[in-house]
């Protein structure tokens, strides 16, 4: 990418990501409006950024080094320090994200009234997430950021001080890029190039969580076939379910941040993000040619089995956060149905024709709209369908 391009994207991204900061009264109006506002909506979207970002964190996708790397420049002992530096970058970079948002909620809706305690909180749920990424996997620890919904209920002072000397107490662990054997660090890097190259290609289905074993004997075998390699394939993707909670979670700081925004399009793309993890069995039938042919069945049939059992998760997934505090309606009901139908729609289209790339001129830019037509398969549907959910009487 040329100097100039770069100039122009961080400029035109300066202008959009810091609206928030010198344009605030309009932005307010438009997310907020005249609604009443929550004293606590910093306080829970500052919460809800740090889970994410300490869950993302809690990867470890620093760990990782090229095989030519481990064979013919590995023997200076500079590899921890790699690692180390890798994983640093990551965090500050997760990290400062969800201090961003935090000013923008505070923009918006005015910051607490207890400033040092939400400074000493985001220091040591910072500190805490990079003790535990610099270490060996601890059981369950994908699980933990969830505890940052306990900072609403205690003080804050609190729950930071427990975070902080929990944080000391793992600073002592030995480091896991001094113990890491090369075989995981190969392994890493082999499913990072299967990102990288999925992502290059925009076969953005590839990225979707690969199945684990299922102990279900003969889970294939007798009646309703279909039915039971969709319900199957859902369960080897049950280490995906901790995506839903922490959407949840997001989706109700949403509304307490940003009332204005309805529960219908919150609910229909949280929805979205929620089921496409779940829709990896039906996306790698399409994926696979060869998968496909094995499968006796109608597209109509496998669609229709796929469709109804994410609305049922789906349906259940927006239960919860209903009962959590978010308004309930029919718009919101058909929305996460329609994300349901959109998840569906995006997974099962064929794989991306570059030969059919369709190039449009306009105002000077040429633009691939034949590409661009077949990524918005899925998203089109769920716009669509989230702008009709809202003319839906209550």
């Amino acid at each position: 990418m040329k100097r100039a391009d770069v100039v122009l994207s961080l400029v035109v991204a300066v202008g959009v990501f810091g609206s928030p900061f010198y344009n605030t009264a309009l932005v307010r109006a438009q997310l907020i409006g005249d609604a009443p506002v929550s004293a606590a909506g910093s306080v829970i979207v500052l919460c809800t950024g740090l889970a994410l970002a300490w869950r993302a964190t809690l990867h470890r996708s620093h760990l990782w080094t090229h095989p030519a790397t481990l064979t013919w420049a590995d023997f200076h002992g500079n590899r921890p320090r790699t690692l180390t530096r890798r994983l640093l970058r990551g965090w500050a970079t997760r990290f400062a994200v969800a201090a961003y948002f935090f000013l923008v909620s505070g923009m918006l809706i005015g910051f607490p009234a207890d400033v040092g305690g939400v400074l000493v909180l985001y220091v040591a749920v910072a500190g805490l997430a990079l003790a535990m990424a610099r270490r060996v996997r601890i059981p369950g620890e994908s699980l933990l950021p969830l505890a940052l919904a306990v900072a609403l209920l205690v003080p804050l002072w609190t729950f930071a001080v427990v975070t902080a000397v929990s944080a000391v107490a793992l600073a002592w662990s030995e480091p896991s890029a001094r113990t890491v054997s090369r075989g995981e660090l190969v392994h890493a890097f082999t499913e990072r190039m299967v990102r990288r190259t999925s992502a290059a290609f925009l076969d953005v289905w590839a990225l979707l969580p690969a199945g684990r074993p299922v102990p279900w004997r003969n889970a294939l075998a007798g009646r309703f076939v279909v039915t039971r390699y969709v319900v199957t394939g859902t369960l080897a993707r049950r280490h995906a379910l901790g995506l839903p909670v922490f959407l949840a979670l997001s989706v109700l700081a949403a509304h307490a941040t940003f009332p204005a925004v309805t529960s219908g399009w919150l609910l229909g793309l949280g929805g979205y993000l929620t089921l496409l993890p779940f829709t990896a069995p039906v996306a790698q039938l399409h994926r696979v040619p060869g998968l496909r042919r094995w499968l006796d069945a109608s597209d109509l049939r496998l669609h229709a089995t796929t469709t109804g059992l994410l609305c049922i998760l789906a349906l259940m997934w927006a239960g919860v956060i209903v009962l959590l505090g978010l308004p309930a309606s029919v718009g919101a009901a058909v929305a996460v149905l329609v994300a349901a139908l959109a998840a569906v729609r995006s997974v099962t289209r064929g794989p991306l024709d570059f030969g059919s790339m369709g190039m449009v001129l306009y105002e000077g830019v040429l633009i691939p709209a034949g590409l661009l037509r077949q990524l918005v398969r899925g998203p089109d549907l769920l716009l669509l369908g989230l702008v009709a959910a809202n003319f839906v009487p209550v």
